[in-house]
């Protein structure tokens, strides 16, 4: 069985969108955010004629600081885009032809001009998918992912984001085997050998960033055959979560629209 299909439920296609580049860092992911927060925009108010090209976002030099207000960030942001700029999606075309979409038409970054993102056109069902098709990733959503400054926080929230989309409920629970766990965070097998290691510093640590920065409230138990711990079980739930429409709550770039 393939990893994949024992991460995600069998009935589920993927959205390859998700199944995100490897490696992919946290500032990488946030200038994803960023991406996907403007796409649903525009499929918001432009619909269906997003499908022959979606606009550029463009940000100037001080719209991009207030929002990556660490000067670090600004120094990694150029290397960041051009490492994006490269990412590629492996799907099958209508015909089961093997197929290769580039994800960004143009994603760049420089201090002088600012900030240059647009999504390919070929990427039009992919987001169709995440904001209409199947809605879980709203902006209140994208807008918590922002806040994370751990990857292995991001890719354990964004995994059980997809199982909610599924299920629709407030308390969503999930299953996952040490192995498979270790693959979905990227985490190599070399890497933490001692479990209670693993555990503080993969899951106890990203967990209390979740808990603390967003409305998601996670935890996890621990499933053993004999003494030895083989899996993992995580309910999250999702009762104090605020909908876009009832919370007000606005993205970084709707903030600074509105200045």
């Amino acid at each position: 069985m393939l990893v994949n299909e024992m991460l995600f439920p069998r009935n589920y296609p993927m959205n390859p969108l998700l199944n995100a580049k490897e490696p992919m860092n946290i500032l990488e992911m946030r200038l994803f955010w960023l991406a996907l927060d403007d796409a649903r925009t525009q499929i918001t108010v432009r619909g269906e004629s997003c499908r022959d090209g979606f606009d550029a976002l463009r940000l100037l030099p001080g719209q991009v600081k207030r929002i990556f207000a660490n000067g670090s960030y600004l120094e990694r942001l150029a290397p960041a885009c051009d490492s994006l700029q490269s990412w590629t999606i492996d799907w099958q075309d209508e015909d089961g032809d093997a197929v290769i979409y580039k994800v960004f038409r143009v994603i760049q970054y420089q201090p002088k001009d600012g900030l240059v993102i647009q999504f390919s056109s070929s990427m039009w069902p992919f987001l169709l998918d995440l904001y209409c098709e199947r809605p879980g990733f709203e902006t209140s959503s994208l807008q918590q992912l922002f806040q994370l400054s751990s990857t292995h926080a991001v890719r354990l929230l964004v995994w059980l984001l997809q199982y909610r989309r599924i299920s629709q409920v407030e308390q969503v629970s999930c299953s996952i085997h040490v192995e498979n766990l270790r693959e979905l965070l990227r985490v190599e097998a070399s890497q933490y050998p001692l479990m209670a290691e693993f555990k503080r510093r993969v899951l106890d640590a990203p967990i209390r960033e979740i808990n603390k920065r967003t409305q998601y409230r996670l935890r996890y138990e621990s499933t053993k055959m004999g003494r030895k711990i083989t899996g993992f079980t995580f309910t999250m739930d999702c009762s104090d979560v605020a909908t876009d429409t009832a919370s007000g709550m606005t993205t970084v770039l709707e903030r600074i629209a509105s200045k």
